[in-house]
């Protein structure tokens, strides 16, 4: 019988891995500092050329900035934990769905784990 399980993904942090991870992250938070300019511009814009209420438009443009600011401190914090962590620390990348081979008889492990190295798989854990 075949079922699909979710595995853990984690990354083992090498100095080239944590430079391609500082540089993801700082060119995110560029992405959103620019989309936060661009809003500032649309905001003027439309307060100039629409009939909608100044304060509508401030507290929709307002709401659209505080999300993009929320995800510019959390890459902050991403990036001060990654300057931190020591080479060789496994972090979590994503999970995946896998389809696992369950026969009568078999081991059961509840977790599986697959360690990547620089993009290539160097281990996978069961258990």
């Amino acid at each position: 019988m075949k079922i699909i399980q979710t595995v853990e993904v984690r990354q083992r942090l090498t100095e080239k891995s944590k430079q391609q991870l500082t540089q993801q992250f700082i060119v995110q938070k560029q992405q959103l500092e620019q989309q936060c300019e661009q809003l500032i511009f649309e905001q003027k814009r439309m307060e100039k050329q629409t009939s909608f209420s100044s304060k509508q438009i401030k507290e929709k443009f307002e709401r659209e900035m505080q999300v993009r600011r929320q995800k510019i401190a959390e890459l902050d914090f991403l990036l001060e934990q990654l300057r931190i962590l020591p080479i060789g620390s496994e972090i979590k990348e994503r999970e995946v769905e896998a389809i696992i081979d369950v026969h009568i008889g078999a081991r059961w492990s509840s977790q599986k784990t697959i360690i990547i190295e620089d993009g290539i798989v160097v281990d996978i854990r069961e258990g």
